[in-house]
């Protein structure tokens, strides 16, 4: 990382000014990404957005990223930490200010400026609102907070140069209603390289994978074999023992380190022990960190049913280093790709063109693309929670390519990895809906995708089983089974009417 300043904020917030002042004072070159933009195309941003769309003015301003000096100050535009590829670059650039002021005093020196801003969609106060809004958990990211109406900010960002860099950084940092009675109202959602836990109280427990366990913060600790076949009610029920034996009291917070099976079990223990304990995901899988950790839905598998015994019991808050993921095999990483496709075909066209071009290069250990995939497979599904957190109908959506992938886990007895049944499941459910005038090309376009990432295309496995799997499945409604078929990249429908025809043709196209 270069000894850089990286300035972030709403329009108005004073990147420009405060930056040219604090690159004379420090004797920095300094670049403002809109100025550069300018440069290179002979444009400016407001033009550029009116004659080729955002997509293009948002490519322009990537490219301007990847050409940034090294020690310099920079400016950046409003909107262009909201790439998480951005981000990745500037908050590795250096240390990141987050320039703020009241409303008010935004508005306000907006009216005095002359250059438009398309983004507020010409309502400065309301388009600064709902920009804030969506920018919150890039800007409470960035290492420290400068308001620009106080009459000190230069100093206020001098000074907050000269502390030492921590020794994590946070890239992403939300904050979002746990929608439950019980405990706080919000949670804490934090994404980044080593990022710190926020602060705790009560004494911790930890249930950490073994596999990990240089990974689990201070506390007492029990060490677990993680897996599929971990997620079983002796499992469960040892935790409980466990908790009572340490004397773990009800505003302890109750901390789960590891991947998926290690969350869901743990924190179906916070939800029942003494009628529901505080607790903390710390995923150290993709598979976790793009998904399974999001979301509160915590469970365990019965013999002929995958997550059967379960409840909605979010955490207080998720931390998640992708530093981790250097711990993993490929056939994990390949797990939480997988739940990555799902999330780009349900909601992200630009999280599918992400995998097309950088997915084996994440794969392969490239820490900037294994990061923006998994921040934005994340943002996928924190968006559908927040909108329909009890599953009563969007949330749904995120089972794409799992009805028939946990049936196959099953068949498997759990031998199949949770990502190529999920591969194989979104194969099957591309095939159901491209019969049902879904887009044509989807198919092959997948299929293309799932082969560069090195997942299998087919397996034998035994029809009859799967199909006596799919009847314990818990999304069947009435006696009927509930599928989510991608019509097309970023729409998803949900049916209750797939044939048997429709079940075999699509056993066959991910058979033998």
């Amino acid at each position: 990382m270069s000894e850089g300043v990286v300035l972030v904020g709403v329009s108005g917030s004073g990147k420009s000014t405060l930056g040219r002042q604090l690159a004379t004072r420090l004797n920095r070159p300094l670049v403002d990404t809109d100025v550069l933009v300018r440069e290179r195309t002979g444009r400016t941003p407001a033009q550029l957005i009116a004659d080729e769309g955002e997509p293009a003015f948002r490519a322009h301003e990537s490219a301007a990223v990847a050409e940034l000096p090294p020690g310099s100050v920079v400016a950046t535009g409003g909107g262009m930490i909201e790439d998480p590829v951005n981000r990745w670059r500037l908050w590795h650039h250096g240390r990141v200010i987050w320039l703020d002021a009241p409303v008010a005093t935004l508005v306000t020196r907006l009216q005095a400026d002359a250059e438009p801003r398309p983004m507020l969609g010409g309502e400065p106060l309301a388009g600064l609102e709902r920009l804030a809004q969506r920018r919150a958990p890039f800007y409470r990211a960035a290492d420290v907070v400068v308001d620009t109406a106080e009459p000190n900010a230069l100093d206020r960002a001098t000074d907050a140069l000269a502390q030492p860099m921590p020794a994590g950084r946070r890239l992403f940092d939300a904050e979002v209603l746990r929608h439950h009675p019980m405990g706080p109202a919000t949670a804490r959602v934090i994404y980044g390289v080593a990022p710190p836990l926020p602060e705790l109280d009560g004494t911790p427990s930890v249930v950490v994978d073994r596999r990990v366990a240089n990974l689990a913060p201070p506390g007492r600790r029990l060490e677990i074999t993680a897996g599929e076949r971990a997620k079983r009610l002796r499992n469960l029920e040892r935790i409980l023992d466990w908790l009572s034996e340490v004397r773990h009291e009800r505003g302890d917070p109750l901390i789960a380190v590891g991947g998926g099976t290690t969350g869901d079990v743990v924190g179906l223990a916070a939800a029942l022990y003494a009628r529901g304990v505080p607790w903390v995901n710390i995923p150290t899988t993709w598979l976790a960190q793009a998904d399974a950790a999001l979301g509160g839905k915590v469970a365990v598998d019965l013999a002929a049913a995958k997550n059967a015994v379960g409840a909605f019991w979010p955490p207080v808050a998720v931390a998640a280093d992708v530093a981790a993921l250097r711990t993993l095999g490929r056939e994990q990483l390949r797990d939480g790709l997988a739940e990555a496709v799902k999330a780009a075909m349900i909601g992200d066209p630009a999280l599918w063109q992400l995998l097309e071009q950088r997915g084996d290069q994440a794969l392969r250990g490239d820490d900037e693309a294994r990061y923006a995939i998994t921040e934005r497979a994340a943002r996928v599904k924190l968006e559908i929670v927040e909108r329909d957190p009890f599953e009563e109908g969007e949330r749904r959506h995120l089972n794409l390519g799992h009805t028939l992938g946990h049936a196959l886990e099953v068949e498997s007895r759990y031998r199949l990895s949770h990502g190529a049944a999920v591969a194989l499941g979104l194969r099957a459910a591309t095939a159901i809906a491209t019969a049902r005038s879904g887009e044509r090309s989807l198919a092959e376009r997948l299929d293309h995708l799932l082969i560069g990432l090195g997942f299998g295309l087919h397996r034998d496995f035994d029809a009859s089983v799967v199909r006596t799997a799919l009847e314990t499945d818990k999304k069947r409604s009435r006696g009927l089974q509930r599928w989510l078929l991608p019509m097309r990249i970023g729409q998803v429908i949900e049916v209750d009417d797939v044939t048997d025809a429709e079940l075999e043709t699509a056993m066959e196209v991910i058979g033998p």
